[in-house]
């Protein structure tokens, strides 16, 4: 009989705990829609799009109310995302170290290539390295990578594709304040070669340096972009241009934009591009 009891209160216990994340869920999904949705929602509409009962949205969204989870315009008792979830996600933002979260995969980038990596970020309309992996292979090698170095925004492919990705106005903006070096004979100096080559970049998604900065080394890019799709900071290889040849340059495009946007997930971003 004792038995019969512990067994029955395990199935009680067992309910109550698929009741408990039934409801969770619920709450979950009416947070979700109404972070996606570019208006504010009403009772009936997310009643019909995620079909649940209006009495069971309406108490659910009382609740969030109360804990100013939402909030609720007084003209058209349309809800929205509440100021205690901004309060949680900015904190949330505060804690991503972009270094950590980028490290596993410029390693991951170094092996599979073989190639120095880096870690490019913008700031005061210019490219910045802020981290690096050295390949055993490049150990020799005299390469312009050193943390906390500017990258060129001419002839860099880490900032090329970070700067490809500004609007035009901002683009022609950065390059008619520069004054770009010629660093080798192959590095683009002339504006509007560059606006051009620019485009180029922002239309296939990643940028090569081809011996713009340094002859004989070749570079390889692609955007890393933040939660709302903002290109913020770049991935890069670089290595001799040997090694990058026109045989094995497609595998390593792909394997850089994958990384791009293997660290743009790990930022929030999960939209294809």
């Amino acid at each position: 009989m004792f038995e019969s009891g512990i067994y029955f209160y395990n199935i009680e216990q067992y309910k109550k705990k698929e009741d408990h994340m039934k409801s969770l869920k619920k709450v979950i999904d009416i947070l979700d829609y109404l972070s996606d949705a570019e208006r504010d929602m009403g009772v009936t509409e997310l009643s019909v799009k995620l079909n649940l009962p209006k009495s069971t949205v309406y108490r659910i969204l009382k609740d969030l109310l109360e804990y100013s989870m939402v909030e609720q315009e007084k003209d058209t008792s349309r809800y929205r995302i509440g100021l205690r979830l901004l309060k949680y996600s900015n904190s949330l933002l505060r804690s991503f170290d972009l270094r950590q979260i980028a490290k596993p995969v410029l390693k991951k980038v170094c092996n599979e290539t073989g190639e120095t990596t880096l870690l490019t970020v913008w700031k005061n309309d210019q490219g910045i390295c802020i981290d690096s992996i050295f390949s055993s292979q490049n150990i020799n090698v005299s390469l312009f990578v050193e943390i906390g170095r500017e990258m060129p925004c001419h002839c860099t492919a880490g900032s090329k594709i970070i700067l490809a990705s500004q609007s035009l106005e901002d683009i022609q903006r950065i390059i008619n304040k520069k004054h770009f070096l010629k660093y080798t004979p192959y590095t683009i100096v002339d504006p509007k070669k560059l606006i051009k080559h620019l485009l180029e970049i922002k239309d296939k998604n990643y940028a090569i340096c081809d011996e713009e900065l340094q002859e004989g080394i070749k570079a390889i890019a692609a955007p890393i972009k933040d939660i709302n799709g903002k290109t913020i900071a770049s991935i890069t290889i670089t290595g001799l241009a040997q090694s990058m040849t026109s045989k094995n340059m497609r595998k390593l495009i792909k394997i850089v934009t994958d990384a791009g946007k293997e660290i743009s997930k790990r930022l929030g971003y999960n939209k294809l591009y």
